[in-house]
């Protein structure tokens, strides 16, 4: 239920209790001063009758002698020489009675008055009626106004949580403020608290990208001269061969850099065409079992495209997958699942998963799934995957706890799009 209806069920909720409330308190009042009427009408009629009837006697005033109806405690009380006022039920209608002591002869009777509560019963009736009519008038007024007043308050909240998705989809100039109203200075303050926030993260990851191609570039210059000075080394020194190694990974990691600081720059361009998805995961399976990037581990395979294409980079398409794959070796256990289809690519292996951090916000960079190297592999799988429309998420099975990565294609309507922008502009 959204927020509005909830404040609007709440408001009317409100009315309806107040409302219900003095309804009540009314109701009792207007029926006991009607009780008190009618009474005093019974006990008049019945004084005037007793006067008449000790002048004259005649009963006049629609007064009766030991009326066989009065009630028993009535006649009782009026035998004591007390004037009493009594309600009761006669032939299924409701009756005020007024009964007092009268001299007729050398007896003492029981003269009486009686008086229907029909009228006073439909008085009743109309006072219930209105106040059922005010309170169902008063919770829809109230009602709407409150639906009112909530839904611009929710509207504003509404254009605050779409103003927040596209700032954590990267659009980092929108100001919350700016579309979200400032007659509430509540929603302002809290506009205001996040744009701030906004700003200063934004700041933190503009330094961060910064440092990353600050350090990638002043990198590169010295690792050129490492590189030709590791070449010069003697082939079979274990020393030589030490350095080596050491220095390819450094240049990976350099290139791993670099290749992040242009995705953070925006000056990536991907290359789009149409490929078929189980030849070229196919393809690149034999180039890194030749290449031995695999490491010796067996990747098993479920190729379930049905021939299906892709509308991609296939550099940056490869790059992804390789990455996925890699980080399963390093970080997983064997065995290694791949499986494709039409609309995905599951990668999944046997290890120990992945930590909460990447299942709930991602892979962030110098932050390693497994406690090892700079955890750059999974960021650069991320940057490409978002640049080709391509969508990670990042989990753990449930049967094996392996860490899973399920990388959804975008639709056949986006990629047809995609690359007839691309031929456009080409």
């Amino acid at each position: 239920m959204s927020l509005r209806w909830k404040i609007s069920l709440l408001i009317v909720a409100s009315v309806i209790i107040a409302v219900l409330s003095c309804s009540i308190v009314l109701r009792q009042s207007a029926a006991r001063a009607e009780d008190d009427r009618m009474r005093s009408t019974v006990t008049e009629q019945l004084a005037n009758s007793v006067a008449i009837f000790s002048e004259t006697g005649v009963l006049t005033l629609n007064a009766r002698i030991d009326d066989p109806a009065l009630p028993k405690d009535a006649r009782a009380q009026a035998l004591k020489g007390q004037s009493v006022t009594m309600r009761s039920e006669v032939d299924g209608e409701e009756i005020v009675w007024a009964a007092a002591p009268i001299e007729v002869g050398t007896y003492t009777e029981v003269i009486s008055v009686r008086a229907s509560t029909k009228d006073s019963q439909e008085l009743i009736g109309r006072i219930d009626q209105a106040l059922l009519v005010g309170m169902i008038g008063s919770s829809l007024v109230v009602g709407g106004v409150g639906s009112i007043v909530a839904g611009r308050i929710s509207r504003r909240l509404t254009l605050g949580a779409q103003a927040a998705r596209k700032i954590a989809a990267g659009d980092t100039s929108i100001r919350i403020a700016d579309v979200v109203d400032d007659t509430d200075q509540e929603v302002a303050a809290f506009a205001s608290a996040v744009d701030t926030a906004v700003t200063r993260l934004t700041e933190r990851i503009d330094s961060e990208q910064r440092f990353t191609a600050d350090l990638a570039h002043e990198m590169r210059t010295p690792l050129t001269g490492l590189v030709n000075a590791a070449n010069l080394l003697e082939e079979d020194s274990r020393p030589a061969e030490l350095v080596k190694d050491r220095v390819k990974r450094m240049q990976v990691l350099v290139e791993d850099l670099l290749e992040v600081s242009r995705l953070d720059a925006g000056r990536a361009n991907p290359e789009f065409t149409r490929v078929n998805i189980d030849q070229t995961v196919q393809s690149l399976l034999g180039t890194m079992t030749a290449s031995g990037a695999l490491g010796g581990h067996e990747i098993d395979t479920q190729f379930a495209a049905l021939n299906s294409t892709l509308v991609t980079d296939v550099r940056r398409f490869e790059r992804i997958i390789t990455n996925l794959l890699v980080n399963a070796i390093k970080h997983g256990g064997d065995p290694i699942r791949l499986e494709t289809s039409t609309r995905s690519i599951t990668i999944t292996d046997s290890g120990s998963g992945y930590p909460p951090d990447i299942v709930n916000t991602g892979p962030t960079r110098f932050v390693s799934a497994g406690g090892g190297g700079m955890g750059l592999g999974l960021v650069i799988a991320q940057g490409q995957a978002r640049l080709l429309g391509i969508r990670l998420i990042f989990s753990n099975d449930p049967i094996t706890g392996g860490a899973r990565t399920e990388a959804i294609f975008p639709d056949p309507e986006a990629q047809d799009l995609a690359l007839q922008q691309y031929l456009e502009s080409a």
